[in-house]
């Protein structure tokens, strides 16, 4: 009867931790999906909040953890009081017997002590045994709700970390494809290609430019298809624009127009 209530006990313990541990897990996931909803220039204070979350939630999982193994060792202690008495309240009840029996002869003493000896050491064993298994018992579910409240804190943290990247690379293709748009919608006319094969656009002052994987632009003198008419003295290439001039680069990279019979 004693076991089946400390069992019981147990149980409901387990059980406790177990539905608190689901609904600070279900709240999370509630948390990380909601974040996902926000826009895209949110996305770095999102990332904050949800790491602040991730370590609010790890704190209160430790805690619950620490208060479910502070409640298990105590149930065991009182388990093991319980079985320590019961060991103590059968030495006594043999000792009793034993003594009320040492009139009936010393053959009835001799049995009757032989049979109290037997049954004490026999109870004793059973008690210690059941202390011992109580002992294991509460440590190993000790254990495993720690580790479970610790697994739940680790996939929240990766959840938000791969949620978070994800909602940052959405932001850069939707800008990046927005400073493409806005290029196109420009009117700058394509007029070569780069090593590496970014189509290069004559902008509106007559630089030549291509955007780069940020979706930036960035000037080019040389590149496939550029039109070179001449060398200068001085071995510069003279390349002409869009609108028909002539020019090349001088040292300090900037352009210098010469007459067309140059």
């Amino acid at each position: 009867m004693r076991q089946t209530i400390v069992g019981f006990l147990l149980a409901l313990a387990i059980l406790f931790a177990q539905a608190n541990i689901a609904a600070q897990t279900t709240e999370s996931e509630k948390t990380a999906k909601a974040t996902t909803e926000k826009s895209k220039a949110d996305a770095k204070k999102e990332a904050k909040e949800l790491k602040k979350e991730a370590k609010k939630k790890e704190k209160a999982e430790a805690k619950t953890a620490k208060e479910e193994k502070t409640k298990a060792t105590k149930e065991a202690k009182e388990t093991a009081k319980k079985g320590e008495k019961a060991v103590k309240d059968e030495k006594a009840k043999a000792a009793k017997e034993t003594k009320e029996t040492a009139t009936k002869g010393e053959n009835a003493v001799k049995a009757e002590k032989v049979k109290a000896a037997k049954e004490t050491k026999e109870t004793v064993t059973k008690g210690e045994n059941a202390v011992k298994d109580e002992k294991v018992k509460a440590a190993t579910e000790t254990k495993e709700t720690v580790t479970k409240g610790e697994n739940a804190v680790k996939d929240e943290k990766v959840k938000a970390t791969k949620e978070t990247k994800e909602t940052a690379k959405e932001g850069e293709k939707a800008v990046k494809e927005e400073k493409i748009k806005a290029t196109k919608e420009s009117g700058d006319e394509a007029v070569g290609k780069t090593d590496d094969g970014k189509t290069v656009y004559a902008g509106s002052k007559g630089g030549h430019y291509y955007l780069n994987d940020k979706g930036d632009k960035t000037y080019v003198k040389d590149f496939a298809g550029a039109k070179v008419v001449g060398k200068t003295a001085k071995g510069e290439s003279i390349y002409e624009g869009p609108r028909g001039g002539h020019y090349y680069y001088n040292s300090n990279g900037n352009k210098t127009y010469v007459p067309k019979d140059k």
